[in-house]
């Protein structure tokens, strides 16, 4: 039965039995309400709470940190090739300039040379690596050129007779002298010194020797000056007989050099002449640009014929020392003393100045030194050497 059923016909009779019907309709109600309230229970299911993310903690493996690659190790820097020490240039005894090293032990050879003007131009004097002037009779001059490396030599003349005191020069240089012959005092000086000799008219191992019949063709006594040597014949030769060709172990050369041998405190020397007698001089004129000398003599420039060049020479030495007639000699020969002890003068780069020289013995090389006694330098180059008698002079200006 519905419960709209039961309260219909309570309605239909009275008003008030409608009011009293409703609310106990009510109450029916509210307390079927709560009935239906307990015995129906609604549960409320709480949603299960999502459960917690299980955070798995996980120690991550480390990336490997790649292993690097090893740098290559630099390649050690090569250790610097000590500069080689600069190497000591072999020079040659002569002049102080380099040389090949084979050659610095030669002997020298020592050439005698015509020096009057029926000879002249000379042939090979700028080859030459010291020349000497010394008087012979007559108050005439000739000349002595010296030569280290003798392989350089081309044709060197006109060659004359020696004298005995440039046998001794020759000697204090242990060089092998070549002469076309000599005075009486020369040969006994050769002989008694043993002193290497070539000489084309003694015979004496004359084939080095040749007769240029060119050279001053047509002049007077060009018979006379036409003897000559060249390199290519000493070196052909020399080998052929039963010579020394070097120095004797620990040989002396008496020379020493430096890069700059202008004399500190020195003159002026721009022009130099050297007197040999009332009528033979030399002049020695001065080339600042090329710090040399050149040479003039009988008024006019001292020329190798060989190609018309002007020596040049970086040193002038003018040494005085006694000169005197031999006692009976006929031909009126000088005898120059050329050991013991003297004075002189040292020209170099438009300077001068005065020096000693002295000379032991007849084997002795030369030696020079300043006033004081201190050694001297010559510049690297080559020399010329004035022997002139105490009772000459020498200017400079």
């Amino acid at each position: 039965m519905k419960i709209s059923d039961f309260i219909k016909p309570i309605f239909k009779n009275k008003p008030v039995a409608r009011y009293v019907t409703l609310a106990a309709v009510l109450v029916i109600g509210a307390t079927l309400i709560a009935i239906a309230a307990r015995s129906t229970t609604i549960e409320v299911i709480e949603p299960e709470p999502e459960p917690e993310p299980v955070v798995i903690v996980t120690t991550p493996e480390p990336t490997p940190e790649p292993t690097p690659e090893p740098e290559p190790e630099p390649e050690p820097e090569p250790e610097p090739e000590p500069e080689p020490e600069p190497e000591l240039l072999s020079a040659n005894p002569l002049t102080g300039l380099p040389m090949d090293e084979e050659k610095i032990n030669n002997r020298p050879v020592a050439i005698v040379l015509s020096n009057i003007t029926d000879a002249l131009p000379m042939n090979g004097v700028s080859k030459a690596d010291i020349i000497y002037e010394l008087l012979v009779e007559g108050g005439l001059t000739r000349m002595m050129a010296i030569y280290q490396d003798y392989s350089i030599i081309p044709k060197v003349g006109s060659i004359r007779s020696a004298r005995h005191y440039s046998a001794e020069i020759a000697n204090s240089y242990d060089a092998i002298f070549v002469t076309a012959g000599g005075s009486p005092q020369a040969y006994a000086e050769v002989s008694a010194r043993g002193i290497t000799h070539f000489d084309e008219v003694g015979g004496r191992r004359r084939e080095i020797f040749y007769r240029d019949r060119t050279r001053i063709g047509g002049r007077r006594l060009d018979g006379l000056h036409s003897v000559v040597v060249t390199g290519e014949r000493i070196i052909k030769w020399f080998p052929e007989y039963d010579i020394r060709l070097e120095h004797e172990e620990n040989y002396e050369h008496g020379l020493v050099f430096t890069d700059n041998g202008t004399p500190a405190g020195g003159a002026a020397a721009v022009d130099v002449v050297a007197r040999f007698s009332s009528g033979k001089s030399t002049s020695f004129k001065y080339n600042e640009d090329k710090n040399v000398y050149r040479v003039r003599q009988f008024g006019r420039d001292f020329i190798d014929a060989n190609d018309n060049s002007h020596p040049e020479f970086t040193n002038i030495l003018i040494l005085k020392t006694s000169v005197t007639g031999i006692q009976g000699d006929y031909a009126g020969r000088r005898n120059v003393v050329t050991t013991g002890e003297g004075d002189g003068y040292f020209v170099c780069g438009g300077k001068y100045i005065e020096i000693k020289w002295h000379r032991d013995k007849i084997t002795s090389p030369y030696y020079y030194s300043h006033t004081n006694g201190s050694e001297l330098e010559l510049g690297r180059g080559k020399t010329f050497i004035c022997i002139i008698p105490t009772n000459q002079s020498a200017t400079f200006e």
